[in-house]
């Protein structure tokens, strides 16, 4: 997605006019986090996630949905990527809020390291 020029998505979730359709998942992978946590550092926060929200606030206007952050990292990160993108929802409440929205976003995860999936993709080993 270009963050700040989502206008591809917009005209698509123009065309959409199915009920069932309800959310959108953006997903956040190892990469898109950066600063790993240590004893001087504890953020580990998501990049950029406040474009994220520009795109998603314009996006909502031409059809409402619930936003879903969905971490998809290896199991050892997935407690510290779910607080960055808890924190990131908290700052962008505090600056804009999430009133346009019926909702506001949920975070989910995906664990790479315990996946069937990562398994069968990516020869099944922990780097």
């Amino acid at each position: 997605m270009d963050y700040g020029q989502p206008e591809s998505l917009i005209h698509l979730l123009s065309t959409i006019k199915s009920p069932v359709f309800s959310e959108v998942v953006v997903v956040y992978r190892d990469y898109d986090f950066y600063g790993l946590p240590s004893a001087v550092n504890k953020a580990f926060i998501p990049r950029p996630h406040y474009m994220h929200f520009v795109a998603l606030h314009r996006m909502n206007r031409v059809r409402p949905f619930q936003v879903v952050l969905c971490a998809d990292v290896w199991d050892r990160v997935v407690a510290d990527a779910i607080r960055a993108l808890e924190q990131a929802i908290l700052e962008e409440q505090a600056k804009v809020g999430f009133g346009d929205f019926s909702s506001e976003p949920l975070v989910i995860s995906r664990l790479r390291g315990s996946s069937p999936t990562f398994t069968e993709e990516d020869g099944g080993g922990d780097p």
